[in-house]
């Protein structure tokens, strides 16, 4: 099975610089060009399925890419991105503890980050197993899939054989893609 795993569109909040998490924010006119943009070049390769996370700025960006694709989209929340506890739908520049955006940026150093409810990126790399563990009996030979930066970046750290938490690979870029082959 070849999946194409791909970031959603800009939101608000990106623009902004906003930490989402598991919270989330509506795509921006950029977004909405970017997925549209996105589902045009994913043609070629024929997809039979979208899988998306369940937060809204991923099933925006699904239905997007579907204008091209025209293919069943499913839903999974082991797609989520990781999600950053308190430090959740603040901006950088509004935080008044600059202790938590310390540790937000010592994130690539260790698995578990000083933020309180924050998950660690081994949680994260648990649910990106999980999700392999749920696609394998698809029956499908090629999957899209929309989901999050550090969720697509824990992945891509461990495919190359570094730690989920190595600043080796950086969050893709809105509506970047790439490939991977079961």
């Amino acid at each position: 099975m070849k999946i194409l795993f791909c970031r959603h569109g800009e939101t608000q909040w990106n623009k902004l610089g906003k930490l989402q998490g598991h919270l989330d924010s509506e795509l921006t006119a950029e977004g909405v060009q970017q997925a549209k943009q996105l589902g045009h070049h994913l043609v070629p390769f024929r997809p039979e399925l979208i899988i998306s996370s369940d937060l809204g700025r991923a099933i925006s960006t699904a239905e997007l890419v579907n204008e091209h694709l025209n293919v069943p989209i499913k839903l999974n929340a082991l797609l989520r991105e990781r999600c950053f506890g308190e430090l959740q739908g603040l901006l950088r520049q509004e935080e008044l503890n600059p202790q938590l955006w310390q540790a937000y940026d010592a994130r690539f150093n260790a698995n578990h980050i000083a933020i309180k409810n924050a998950e660690s990126a081994t949680a994260v790399l648990a649910r990106v197993e999980r999700f392999f563990a749920s696609i394998e009996s698809l029956g499908v030979n090629t999957l899209v899939v929309i989901g999050h930066g550090e969720w697509l970046r824990v992945l891509q750290n461990v495919a190359i054989g570094h730690a989920p938490w190595s600043e080796q690979q950086q969050v893709p870029a809105n509506c970047e893609y790439f490939e991977l082959a079961l």
